[in-house]
Formats: structure tokens, C-alpha cells, sequence
């Protein structure tokens, strides 16, 4: 990345504490975790590695100077300079107030014990129900967590979304939309009835019909390894880690998955399903949805996915383009009316923003205006399949900023005024007020408007708000 050595010197120069030329390693990596950008980051790791520092260099008493701080900060994408300028996705600020919001709900949130966990298979059944975990990532890779965030966990329902742009990146919406639809189902995500219309189309791509129509268009005439490894490289480029594969998981799902096959037979039998001629054609688009919904990851890495939707496509640590910024948004769309099993309406009447959720305990939000993704893990489920504490996080969330995207239309939004804001507006006031009025003084001291020094009103910059 191209810096001015100037802004580079700017920010090198804050961190001079001693103002003797150099700086600590450990206070450059903490003046980055200010920012949301943690120490393990793979641009940091690699961004030292190329100046020749150690791999401890976050415990080790290292000095940096200005020439190695120059490289540091150049290095890939830019991300050190750009996190210590405060130009990343958020401000350094507003995402220290989202980590200590979070911290906070994560702390209120233990005691909650509300719901059961799925039972259908021994994996989700033997849970441990008191796990529990947040966190979040924007498109900058900017991330904080909390609790049971590393835990693993198989991705189930949440895999739909993703499995959905794959396909509309193969073959564009138009292609896509003669397999499965794009409404409501009215009933619950494997409901044998409501799940097709009338001509047998799956309703949309966030109900089990309609996840196995778009995986079957998924390198539809390749084999089935090649078909998994195209989807397990997509994961790993959104997450920037591959991920894990839950077999015990799979191997369940597979034997007590009848309902699903029976719903792909139906889909076949009326033509709705890109499927191999055959007996086991059917068999095998189900089977490609067992192994995909057993794809194990945890709630940093699935943070990492959502962000790179929030961000139009972009994944947050490689600067990769997963997907077409087109693609995103239809994902969101759809993640917005249907994704959250059959409490989507309540979810997106109270919630409004998109979001997927899978029994394994996982809720993925995306916050596109903030352009960050919010990552739950807590294995105990409402009646519709939901994490109770997940969906209250982002209740929660959503209420303390401000992020519905339609609550207070039509009002006029309050900001919130710290002491300096309150000076300036009344500054800018007693400015309206004598407005027109003759100043005293000299007449060498008045000038024009233009000439005057400007007041501290219009000195102000405006600060951040979490209001949309």
C-alpha cells in the first residue's frame, strides 16, 4: 500500500511515547487491538514476519524503528496504517462501544437458561447446553469475542446462505430462480407441504427443499468430492481458515435424513431438481446437504463469512472477491424474510436487519451499514429452532445502536451530544442569535465573515453516531 511517508511519521509519531525514534513492539500491536485489529491477525503476523521480527514479538521487549514501522505499515493491504489513521470499517471508538455493549450482554446473558437444546441426533443432543458465545468482525477483519467464541461447532442451516451464492455465482439469479424460489414458505423449515409450490419449486433457499435445490446446481456435472472441495475452498476463503468437517455429525444426519430425501424424490420427480438420472439421483443431492450442513466452524470464523457479505462479497482478511456484490445482496434479501426458520417475520419485525441461524445453537446477523457480522454460539433452542440467548443478543444489539432500519422514519433522530457537541451547538446558537448585529470593537479587528476566524460551530466536525 502506497502511504505518504508523512501520514506514516503522523502515526508512527503517536506512538513515540520515550520520543527517542522508536517504539515498542508490544505498543504497536496494542494500539492495533484498540482498533479492533488483534495480534494473531494473519496481515499482522505476515506483516512483521517481512521485516524480520519474531513470532513472539507481542511478548517480547522489541524495539521498532521508523523504516521498520514504514514497511510494517505498508505491508499487504495496509491494514496497520489504515487501523492506526482510524480509516477501517469502524472507527476505533464506536468498536470499543460495540465490544464493552457486547461484554456486557455476554455477562447479563449467562444466567439466561430459557429453551432446550436440539435432540435429533446424538451430537446436537449431548451438547453442552452452558456454552456460550459472541463474537464479531467487520469487513476490515476488525474482530473482538467473547466466552465459548473458538468453540467448534457444525454450521447446519446457516450453511444456506452461502450455499446459495455459490450457485448464483455459477449461473446468475435468473438460472437459480427456475429451481427455487424466492418467498416465504409459510411453514417450518422442513415442513413436507408448504416447503414447494405448486408446480413443486422449493420456496426459497433458507428452507431444507430449497438449500438442496441450490447445492444440486453446484458444479452440478462434476463428482461429489469435487463438488465438496469447491464448497469447503469458498468457506475457506470467506473465513481465512478452512474449515473443520463434523463426520460423527454427518453420519447422523445421514441416517435419520428420510424427510430430506423424500422432499428431494419429490422435487425430482417434478423436474425441480438438478439431479442425476437414477434411483439414488435424489439420494445423493441429500447427501451433498448432510456434508455441507456438518462443515465445522466457530463463531470468530463464521463472523469472518458474514463479514464478507456486509462487505459486498469482499472477505475481510484476504481482500478476496468471493462474491459479486450482486450476489450479496440477494443473499441478504433473502436472509432478511426467511432466515430465521418460522420466527423470521417476528425476528425481522424486531430485529430488521438479516440474519441465519442453524439448531446447532448458531445466530449469524449482518449489519450491512455498519458493515460487520455478529456470531452467536449457545446450544439452547426457542420452540422454532432459534438460540434464545442469540436472538436476544441481537435484540439487544440492535436496540442499544440504533441499526433497525426503520424504526423512527419520519422522526427526527436525536444525537447523542457529548460536552463538546453541547458547547458547539450552543456556541452555533448565540452565532444564529446576533446574527446581523454590529460587532464592537476596532474596525481593523472586524473584516468580513470570510476574513473572521470561524467559531468553534463551525470548527466542529461531527461525531460519531450509531444512529443509521
Amino acid at each position: 500500500m502506497d502511504v505518504p511517508e508523512s501520514e506514516l511519521l503522523r502515526t508512527f509519531v503517536s506512538m513515540d511515547k520515550d520520543d527517542n525514534g522508536r517504539v515498542w513492539a508490544w505498543e504497536l500491536l496494542r494500539s492495533l487491538g484498540q482498533a479492533g485489529i488483534q495480534p494473531d491477525d494473519p496481515r499482522v503476523r505476515a506483516a512483521l514476519a517481512d521485516v524480520g521480527r519474531p513470532a513472539g514479538i507481542d511478548i517480547q521487549p522489541v524495539e521498532i524503528g521508523f523504516r521498520q514501522y514504514a514497511e510494517i505499515a505498508r505491508h499487504g493491504d495496509g491494514v496497520v496504517y489504515r487501523a492506526l489513521a482510524g480509516e477501517l470499517a469502524v472507527p476505533p471508538e464506536e468498536f470499543r462501544e460495540y465490544a464493552r455493549s457486547i461484554e456486557a450482554m455476554y455477562d447479563n446473558l449467562l444466567a439466561n437458561r430459557d429453551g432446550a437444546v436440539a435432540d435429533y441426533i446424538p451430537t446436537l443432543r449431548d451438547a453442552d447446553p452452558e456454552r456460550f458465545g459472541i463474537a464479531i468482525c467487520t469487513a476490515d477483519g476488525q474482530t473482538f469475542s467473547i466466552g465459548d467464541a473458538d468453540l467448534a461447532f457444525s454450521v447446519q442451516s446457516t450453511s444456506k446462505p452461502f450455499s446459495y451464492a455459490m450457485a448464483l455465482e455459477q449461473l446468475g439469479p435468473e438460472e437459480v430462480h427456475r429451481w427455487v424460489g424466492q418467498e416465504q414458505s409459510g411453514g417450518a423449515f422442513n415442513d413436507p407441504v408448504l416447503s414447494l409450490d405448486a408446480v413443486g419449486k422449493p420456496q426459497n433457499p433458507m428452507i431444507n427443499a430449497g438449500a438442496m435445490a441450490t447445492l444440486a446446481l453446484v458444479d452440478s456435472d462434476r463428482e461429489l468430492s469435487d463438488r465438496f472441495r469447491t464448497v469447503r475452498e469458498t468457506w475457506t476463503g470467506m473465513m481465512g481458515r478452512a474449515p473443520g468437517f463434523d463426520n460423527e455429525t454427518y453420519l447422523a444426519e445421514r441416517s435419520t435424513g428420510d424427510g430430506n430425501r423424500s422432499l428431494a424424490s419429490r422435487m425430482k420427480s417434478r423436474q425441480m431438481l438438478k439431479a442425476a438420472p437414477g434411483e439414488d439421483g435424489a439420494a445423493k443431492v441429500a447427501d451433498f446437504y448432510f456434508q455441507v450442513c456438518s462443515l465445522e466452524v466457530d463463531a470468530q470464523r463464521l463472523a469472518a463469512a458474514g463479514a464478507t457479505l456486509a462487505s459486498g462479497g469482499v472477505a475481510p482478511y484476504s481482500g478476496q472477491r468471493v462474491f459479486s456484490q450482486e450476489t450479496a445482496g440477494r443473499v441478504l434479501s433473502v436472509m432478511g424474510h426467511s432466515g430465521m426458520y418460522n420466527d423470521s417475520g417476528k425476528f425481522s419485525d424486531q430485529v430488521g436487519l438479516p440474519a441465519k441461524s442453524g439448531v446447532s445453537g448458531n445466530v449469524m446477523m449482518v449489519v450491512p451499514s455498519k458493515r460487520l457480522a455478529v456470531v452467536t454460539f449457545s446450544p439452547r433452542l426457542d420452540t422454532a429452532g432459534n438460540s434464545v440467548r442469540g436472538v436476544e443478543v441481537c435484540k439487544r444489539l440492535v436496540d442499544e445502536f440504533n441499526l433497525h432500519p426503520y424504526r423512527g422514519l419520519g422522526a427526527t433522530r436525536a444525537r447523542q451530544l457529548n460536552e463538546a457537541d453541547r458547547r458547539a451547538e450552543a456556541a452555533s446558537a448565540a452565532d444564529h442569535a446576533l446574527a446581523g448585529l454590529t460587532h464592537p470593537g476596532p474596525a481593523s479587528t472586524q473584516g468580513t465573515d470570510a476574513e473572521r476566524a470561524p467559531t468553534l460551530a463551525t470548527r466542529r466536525t461531527a461525531q460519531p453516531s450509531h444512529q443509521l
